[in-house]
């Protein structure tokens, strides 16, 4: 068989390279979040808190009413004295009247704009919950892709296996039919060949699993044929804390502050101007039994003197609230940092098993090297020659599982942290 030009070899390298789809950390947390459905609820409290202020705002605009009212009363003012040559008229005791009032707020204390502050402090404490929940599902897909990069170093790992312990087989083949293996050599490797194909298939199962599980995530179709990229690992390892949960509560405390601002808007006075139409029997002229127009303007002045205290009891809850928050957020901090001393022990730990795993791999591979050679040259058995294998490999996934490992442990880390 001719062999292809190196160009050509490079050419199709390229071509399935452009052909194979990427899938890289960043873009798979950016895809889950822009395809989680409590994302668009920061949408709808944006657009719940846009028509609260338009209600809000409308307390500076002129409030308008319709009143009517029919009633019969059993006596009626009344002039008790006549007057000679004169007739005074007798109101009825039936009357009537309908007026169109007229209200305008002109000082409300501050309870207008405090009830703004209020919906936007609000506002922003709600979309912070749903930060909180996206990133729950940031740290997930970190988990499910770390997963699915295990799983692909398995594979690869016992791909490796059958591929040395099938060309171990097809030489001890060989010596079976020469005469100079027993068969049972052959078998004893085909039973391990057999067991290493069910963990490769086991592996092949996880791996689908965790590739199914990204699609899910992100919405995107991810096929088994994507290449995950190992991210690279993070250096900064400060403590400082920038978690959402840590936001959430400052913005709870900001909201009950606001509703401490908005009670106290309570005890201030409030004033507005007033004009009344109206048309009725009887009009402002109360000795004119007769339906006639009239109407009447003024400032009207509203103060509550006393209300037992009710303001300053809520205002004390709202410090008591405000207390409870702080120690739930004191409290969060605290276990935040023990899981930070906890995760750089980890990292401390995977960093030097690393150290070992590579002179391990190097060991393991020069004995069973020289254990193949051995088993070709037909002075060891199979069973010895498949310890030294199995050796190798375990040694090669635990150095391969603890470097990916430690990449996720300093991600990880960085994580707990919030950045």
């Amino acid at each position: 068989m001719r062999c292809l030009p190196p160009l050509l070899l490079l050419m199709l390298s390229l071509q399935l390279s452009a052909q194979e789809p990427v899938l890289s950390l960043d873009s798979a947390q950016q895809q889950a979040r822009q395809n989680y459905p409590l994302l668009r609820q920061q949408e709808v409290q944006d657009n719940i808190t846009r028509l609260q202020l338009r209600n809000i705002k409308t307390n500076y605009l002129p409030q308008v009413e319709l009143n009517g009212q029919a009633t019969y009363q059993s006596a009626v003012t009344s002039i008790p004295i006549k007057l000679p040559n004169m007739d005074i008229p007798e109101l009825s005791k039936d009357q009537y009247k309908a007026t169109i009032d007229v209200k305008q707020l002109i000082y409300d204390g501050g309870a207008t704009a405090s009830q703004r502050d209020l919906q936007l402090a609000q506002q922003q404490a709600e979309n912070q919950k749903t930060e909180v929940e996206l990133y729950k599902l940031r740290q997930q897909v970190l988990q499910v892709y770390f997963n699915a990069l295990l799983w692909n170093e398995h594979i690869a790992a016992r791909e490796q296996m059958m591929a040395e312990m099938k060309q171990r087989k097809e030489r001890l083949q060989a010596g079976v039919e020469n005469g100079t293996v027993l068969a049972s050599q052959v078998d004893q490797l085909q039973a391990e060949l057999l067991k290493t194909e069910q963990q490769h298939f086991e592996a092949k199962t996880g791996r689908t699993a965790a590739y199914k599980v990204l699609s899910l995530l992100t919405g995107k179709d991810v096929p088994e044929n994507t290449r995950l990229q190992l991210p690279a690992a993070a250096q900064e390892k400060s403590e400082a804390l920038n978690r959402p949960e840590l936001r959430l509560f400052r913005l709870q405390t900001d909201v009950l502050q606001q509703q401490s601002k908005l009670t106290g808007t309570r005890a201030m006075p409030k004033v507005s101007a007033f004009a009344q139409g109206g048309y009725g029997r009887p009009g402002l002229n109360m000795l004119e039994n007769k339906f006639d127009f009239y109407y009447l303007a003024g400032l009207r002045l509203n103060w509550t003197l006393w209300n037992w205290r009710k303001d300053r009891t809520e205002r004390a809850i709202i410090r008591e609230q405000e207390e409870n928050i702080q120690t739930q957020s004191d409290a969060f901090a605290l276990n935040t940092r023990v899981q930070l001393q906890q995760q750089s022990s980890e990292i401390a730990n995977l960093t030097g098993a690393i150290e070992r795993d590579r002179e391990i791999v190097e060991l393991r591979t020069k004995v069973k090297n020289v254990s193949a050679a051995q088993l070709d040259n037909g002075v060891l058995t199979v069973h010895d020659y498949l310890t030294d294998l199995n050796a190798e490999t375990q040694a090669v996934i635990a150095q391969r599982t603890h470097e990916i490992q430690l990449v996720y442990a300093t991600l990880y880390y960085q994580v707990i942290k919030g950045y």
